[in-house]
């Protein structure tokens, strides 16, 4: 029974890592939620983030890797972003806005999501020819 116990409680220290409360957020002045996901050769963790609409949120991305990642989604072309600690292009033709994040480093986007539903994230860095998405670096945003 009590390694039940001390399983659960573990389990939800883990759930809990990386959500904070921060300073303002870019939109409201309200207190932002922080999120951390962590890039490694070849995925993100968590890959699956979940986020409120309306509510403004800093993703904390650390790069745990060997080599240079990128965090990198659709959704968050159209969106205003403040990001610090990174290095943020822009495929203006393709709508999409990459944020560069060198090893050992790491960057944090600021934003309060508008729309609801799911969205895909990857990295677009090329290793051998192929793109870190297509090596399981990937994961979705979701946007209750």
């Amino acid at each position: 029974m009590t390694i039940t116990r001390g399983l659960a409680v573990a389990s939800v220290a883990t759930a809990v890592i990386g959500l904070g409360v921060a300073g303002p957020g870019p939109a409201h002045g309200e207190p932002s939620t922080v999120v951390r996901i962590v890039l490694k050769e070849y995925a993100f963790t968590p890959a699956r983030v979940i986020l409120s609409v309306g509510k403004p949120v800093t993703l904390r991305v650390v790069n745990r890797g060997r080599m240079t990642h990128m965090f990198t989604s659709p959704y968050l072309a159209s969106r205003d972003l403040e990001v610090e600690g990174g290095e943020m292009e822009v495929d203006a033709p393709n709508g999409v806005k990459y944020v560069k994040v060198r090893p050992g480093k790491s960057a944090e986007i600021k934003f309060t999501p508008e729309a609801r539903g799911t969205f895909d994230i990857g990295c677009d860095m090329k290793e051998g020819g192929r793109l870190h998405r297509d090596l399981g670096m990937k994961g979705q945003l979701v946007v209750e």
